[in-house]
């Protein structure tokens, strides 16, 4: 179940466990992956950062983002700035980093962007 209060002006964050799990983020991606092809976007940049909880979102969101068939470029455990110059230096159409930024460390995010 998606949790309303994770959803921000320009990101999405919740706590790992409670309002982010690999079943809502699968979904998550699902639902930006059929936005982002509704828009011609066929592709996207995908960064995380180092917390535990990342590449276990990782692959739950790429795995929901193929599903609309939107081609993944996993650029890999990086700070933000790298996929904003992935997303404007690759032939990507948007991207998305798995950030808890500076949150505590049972929080875990999304920023997600399209060029589009």
């Amino acid at each position: 179940m998606l949790t309303p209060n994770m959803f921000r002006e320009y990101d999405i964050r919740g706590i790992v466990g409670t309002d982010l799990t690999p079943e809502v983020v699968r979904t998550l991606g699902r639902a930006w992956g059929t936005w982002l092809r509704g828009r011609d976007c066929a592709s996207a940049a995908v960064g995380r950062d180092c917390r535990e909880s990342s590449p276990i979102f990782r692959d739950a969101l790429i795995e929901g983002r193929t599903a609309p068939r939107v081609d993944v470029l996993e650029i890999r455990m990086v700070p933000t700035p790298v996929l904003y110059f992935a997303m404007f230096n690759r032939d990507v159409d948007a991207g998305v980093m798995i950030t808890g930024s500076h949150n505590p460390k049972d929080f875990n995010g999304f920023k997600l962007n399209a060029s589009r």
